[in-house]
């Protein structure tokens, strides 16, 4: 069974859309350090995850300051912590070990340009990329796209064969984000078959807003296909 994480929920009434709706995760952009549509301080992102009920993944979605990644987590308590900034790798592996005493998961965004389609971070080799942050002691990746205008929730999609070399290749969940939306998830599903896909711009209308017809479209083809 592919996971599905809905990510960028922003209100309530979005929580339960997706939790009525069979997600195992939900995601809350907090105190990110770029401008993004989906960012919440922390006070807003504790009352909103706390409406979060039992067995759906609390993941907060956090980048780049090791000492606030640690303050977050310590506040909110979330299942998972997503880094999804430009984190070197000593940094990456110091934030695991620390969140590891605190009981918190922590997954790796892996991003790629799509106007290059090179690595946005630790090395352009994508492989040797991937490697190199298995080695920090993360619980799993996530393999995106970002552009110069918006590090992540671009609507466009990485190089899936790129993505299931990488699956192929390290001994970690790989979760694939970037550009999916019901038309296309289906086909990433059966190209890449990963654990898991992490989705947010493609489940609006308008942006920072969830659409239910959108949300429950991209659940029903991600879970149609046979892994």
């Amino acid at each position: 069974m592919t996971r599905i994480k809905i990510c960028g929920l922003t209100n309530a009434e979005d929580i339960r859309l997706c939790v009525a709706a069979g997600v195992q995760a939900l995601g809350f952009v907090t105190e990110y350090p770029i401008p993004v549509p989906w960012n919440l301080d922390r006070q807003k992102a504790r009352n909103l995850m706390g409406r979060v009920p039992p067995f759906v993944s609390r993941v907060i979605v956090v980048g780049d300051d090791p000492r606030i990644v640690v303050e977050l987590a310590e506040f909110l308590k979330p299942h998972v912590v997503q880094l999804h900034g430009n984190e070197p790798v000593s940094v990456t592996k110091n934030i695991v070990r620390t969140l590891k005493t605190l009981g918190t998961q922590v997954i790796k965004a892996l991003r790629f340009s799509v106007e290059t389609g090179k690595c946005s971070s630790v090395c352009e080799d994508p492989l040797d990329a991937a490697r190199q942050i298995v080695d920090t002691g993360v619980d799993a990746l996530v393999l995106d796209s970002f552009s110069e205008a918006r590090p992540a929730g671009t609507g466009q999609s990485m190089d899936w064969t790129i993505a299931r070399n990488i699956r192929e290749s390290v001994g970690l969940p790989v979760i694939l984000a970037g550009g999916l939306n019901s038309g296309n998830v289906g086909q990433a599903v059966a190209n890449v078959h990963p654990y898991g896909v992490d989705v947010i711009s493609g489940v609006e209308n308008p942006v920072g807003k969830k659409d239910p017809d959108k949300v429950r479209a991209f659940i029903k083809a991600a879970s149609a296909v046979e892994q």
